[in-house]
Parts: structure tokens; C-alpha cells; sequence
């Protein structure tokens, strides 16, 4: 929509809006918008499911598609006058908007950081459909149809499917709501204005906001917004990353970090991110309460119809060394133990391990051992299955002899005892010596010790599992890993690195 200067001005003479700000029409500004969300769509469901074709509501992710539309446009509306946004200079919000949703598909990787805890979330959102599809860390599966108002979400603990009403934006759907918030009281502010920062060591568009702010809801929990950033490339105008803080009841903070991408495709149902065939269904919309036909029935999965799929990767794992995942208290910023196994990892069917049997290079030669044990698949945590680097800050580069669009980066340093190794970069690029093109999927060196830019990841205890990184689709033809020493000693090591993805051709 507003493809058109003519379509966005007959939209905003239609709200009668202020051009100068003031109290009372930020607060109509804000009503207006609110309204704007519950207007949007009214199509059904029920007809896909009674064809065995349960396909899920739009996406987790709310951020820059519809709702995020409507609000970019009053956002600057309220903020530089209804026609400053046709004008030449940086981009405004408006232009980032319209932008990403020319784009057929959004994918976004939601990393939340709470309390030592991290979950990683994928969403994919399709613009025309209006239809949102996500996977969630513990391997639930959640849809959203906001024009049909319908939710679905797949438990792999009840191995059931629930169907519920989607009532209004931004109910029960966890970081969405949250995002959806954000940009709720960026539309309702006077002082919000655009300006250039750096994000993943170049300079973006950011759009950002910092104040404690009532009223905004995650998971059903009450929270206060902190601060809000998101962030626009130059050149295409699209989303690219969105930070948020939050602190919720008890004074707890929450981090989120969301990385954006643009895909030619993506799940038409939830049957191509893997849901069992057969699953039984609860149906709880508001026209099946009191039915008789209330009982859970199964469904059969349909066949895909997008090309997409996702399918779990098949991890091989080494002899786990020791029991349990004990806590260094000496070491800030570190991960929970999760106290459970790793869930199965989806990823497009067809992914699988491009760094098996490739050439490995190190910033120095090896102590002990050769680089090509790297990615030999040998995992095992025993003498000679392991490379040792000199002391002090050391990578060594993977060269995939192709471009890959990669998912998952997956790192056994040493698991023999239970150790944390520190400063750990992983970074992409298709520039074998790393000066340009360069794109950091893991970063938990905190303090910039190696230069590369400050790291908001949180450090991890070595365990037989390895350390699962996610790739985020990320395409490049080299994948560099740093490290620092660890706790135990200031020696670097290496037992094996898989890199999992997809030859691009």
C-alpha cells in the first residue's frame, strides 16, 4: 500500500492530523494508529484446515510489515510535518517502510537474553499474504494470520496443534507484541528523529528511542520499555536490525536482538517447518466453544507447496567427558546452563556440514597438532584430535571454496573438562583476508579486546554438544573464529568446526 505520493496524502488528509505537535494530537496520533491495528484483515482459516492445510498467521514478527507500516508513517507524520517525508537527504521512516515491504519475504533471528538465559527464535514474514510463520528454541512452531485473525501453534511436548482467534494485535505473541509496542510509542512521541549509527561496523540509519514507558505487555507479563533502536541500510532502505530492552516485574531486564534479511522464499504452511503428519488439533476459536465438536482430531500435514522446508540437521555427537554443566562464577556475562538436551536444529532441506574436508588457515602456526583436524569430523575430545594455538588473541579461517548461504556454525573448542574460552568472534566474508564485506554472526567479547567492534553475546561453558551458532542465512565463502585463551590457561584450541549450509549457485 501508499506505493504512490498520491496514496500516502489521500491516507494522511484522511486522519486530520496536526502539523505542528502538541500533547493532545500525539495522543489522538496514538488512538489513530491503535485503530489502524485492529482494522487490519478479515479473512478465514477455517477453510484451509477443513482442507488439511493448516496455514499459520503472520509472523512473530510484526516489526516492519503491516502494523509497523502504518506506524512508520505516523511516526514521522508526527515527528517533521506530513509532506517532509517526499523530501531529498537521509531516509526516513516512511521510505524504510515502503521499502522493506516491497520485499516478498522477512526473515528475522530473535536472540532474547534474560536473567543468564538465551532463546533464539526464527521468523519468516510474507507481506502479501500477511501471514507470519516462526520457530521457537524448545521447537514449538507458532503461525499468525493477522488478516484471517487466526493463530496456530504446534507443542512437541503435547504433540498437539492449537487453533485460537488472534483477537487484536499484539496479544500472547511474545517478542512481537513487544516490538509492536516499541514502535506504539514511537508513533506517540514528539522527539523522535533519524540519525547515522554504526551497526556491525558500518554506518546505518537509526531510528531510536530511550524511556521507561508503561502499559506494554510480553507473554501476557507486564514491562517497561528502556530503549529501542532500529536500523536502516542506506543504500536499500531496508531494516536490517532492531535492539530492545525492557525490564519486566522484579526489576528484571530483558535484551533483545534482532537480525533481518530479505529471502525469495519461504513456509507456505506450517507442514514445511516440520510439523508431524497427523497431528491432533485443538480448535479453540471462538465459533468451536461449546460445539460438540470440540474433541482434538487429527490432521494430516500437506505436501509443501513453496519449495521451503525445513528439516532437522543430523548432529553427530562426541562421548560426553563429563557430567552436568558446572557454573564458573569467575567468568561475567555467562550462559545459564540449559540443563536439558539441544533441541533439533531445522534448517532448509539439503543443508548440510560445507566445512567437512576444507582447507584451514590460522592467524600463527599450531603448538600442537594440524589444522586440517579442524574439520577432519572428528569430535572426540582425545589426545590427537585436537589443534592448540599460541597464547593470547588467534583465529583460524575456513575456506568453504564456494559462497554458501549458512544456518548454523557449530564449534567444539575443548570439552574434555568444563572450561569457557574467551573473547569468541565468528565472522563471515567472501574476502579471504577479512578487510571488506565482513559479517559477525557471534560476538561475546564484551570489552572490544580484539578490535572488532564490542560484543553483546554471552560466554558459554565447553560441553560435548559443541556450541551451536546461528548462521542466520548468512552468505560467504569464509568463516573466521576467534578466541583469547580461556579459563583454565591462556591457550587456544580447536577439536572441530562445522559450518552448515547451502552451496550458492
Amino acid at each position: 500500500m501508499f506505493e504512490t505520493e498520491h496514496d500516502f496524502r489521500k491516507l494522511v488528509s484522511g486522519l486530520k492530523i496536526d502539523v505542528e505537535p502538541n500533547p493532545a494530537h500525539r495522543e489522538r496520533l496514538h488512538r489513530q494508529m491503535l485503530q489502524v491495528f485492529k482494522q487490519q484483515g478479515v479473512s478465514s482459516l477455517k477453510s484451509e484446515v477443513s482442507r488439511g492445510s493448516p496455514t499459520l498467521p503472520t509472523s512473530h514478527f510484526k516489526l516492519p510489515i503491516s502494523y509497523l507500516a502504518v506506524a512508520a508513517v505516523l511516526v514521522i507524520a508526527a515527528t517533521l510535518g506530513v509532506w517532509s517525508l517526499v523530501g531529498r537527504g537521509p531516509a526516513t521512516f516512511h521510505q524504510v517502510r515502503l521499502a522493506t515491504q516491497r520485499m516478498p519475504w522477512l526473515y528475522a533471528v530473535v536472540s532474547r537474553y534474560q536473567a543468564g538465559e538465551v532463546h533464539t527464535e526464527r521468523h519468516w514474514y510474507n507481506f502479501a499474504a500477511q501471514k507470519a510463520y516462526a520457530v521457537m528454541d524448545d521447537g514449538s512452531l507458532v503461525s499468525w494470520d493477522f488478516a484471517g485473525s487466526k493463530k496456530l501453534a504446534y507443542s512437541p511436548r503435547l504433540k498437539a496443534l492449537t487453533i485460537s482467534d488472534l483477537w487484536a494485535p499484539g496479544v500472547g505473541t511474545g517478542s512481537t507484541e513487544n516490538l509492536q509496542g516499541v514502535f506504539a510509542v514511537f508513533a506517540a512521541q514528539d522527539d523522535v528523529g533519524g540519525s547515522t549509527a554504526q551497526y556491525d561496523g558500518k554506518a546505518m540509519e537509526s531510528f531510536a528511542i530511550e524511556k521507561a514507558e508503561s502499559g506494554l505487555s510480553v507473554g501476557g507479563k507486564a514491562v517497561s520499555l528502556l530503549r529501542a533502536t532500529a536500523f536502516a541500510d542506506p543504500q536499500t532502505k531496508r531494516f536490517v536490525a532492531a535492539s530492545i530492552e525492557y525490564q519486566g516485574s522484579g526489576g528484571i531486564l530483558a535484551r533483545e536482538e534482532w537480525v533481518l534479511s530479505y529471502p525469495q522464499s519461504g513456509p507456505a504452511s506450517l507442514g514445511d517447518l516440520g510439523l508431524p503428519a497427523s497431528t491432533a488439533v485443538d480448535d479453540r476459536t471462538r465459533q468451536r466453544i461449546g460445539t460438540p465438536s470440540d474433541e482434538p482430531t487429527p490432521i494430516s500435514t500437506p505436501a509443501p507447496t513453496s519449495g521451503f522446508r525445513l528439516a532437522p540437521l543430523e548432529i553427530r555427537l562426541p562421548k560426553p567427558m563429563f557430567v552436568g554443566t558446572p557454573q564458573d562464577a569467575r567468568t561475567p556475562n555467562l550462559e545459564q546452563p540449559r540443563g536439558s538436551p539441544r533441541p533439533p536444529f531445522l534448517a532448509p532441506v539439503g543443508t548440510k556440514n560445507v566445512a567437512l574436508g576444507k582447507p584451514v588457515s590460522s592467524s600463527e602456526e599450531p603448538v600442537i597438532g594440524s589444522l586440517s583436524a579442524i574439520t577432519d569430523g572428528d569430535k572426540e575430545a582425545t589426545d590427537g584430535s585436537f589443534v592448540e594455538l599460541s597464547p593470547g588473541p588467534q583465529y583460524v579461517t575456513i575456506d568453504l571454496q564456494e559462497r554458501c548461504e549458512i544456518y548454523a556454525v557449530l564449534v567444539w573448542h575443548y570439552h574434555q573438562w568444563p572450561r569457557t574460552y574467551l573473547d569468541v568472534v565468528v565472522q563471515v566474508s567472501d574476502d579471504r583476508t577479512f578487510k571488506t564485506g565482513v559479517k559477525t554472526i557471534f560476538n561475546n567479547d564484551t570489552n572490544d579486546t580484539l578490535g572488532l567492534g564490542a560484543g553483546r553475546d554471552l560466554s558459554y561453558v565447553e560441553t560435548y554438544e559443541g556450541k551451536l551458532l546461528e548462521g542466520k542465512g548468512t552468505q560467504g565463502r569464509y568463516v573466521r573464529l576467534f578466541s583469547n585463551g580461556n579459563t583454565h590457561d591462556d591457550l587456544n584450541h580447536y577439536i572441530e568446526v562445522e559450518v552448515y549450509g547451502r552451496p550458492l549457485h
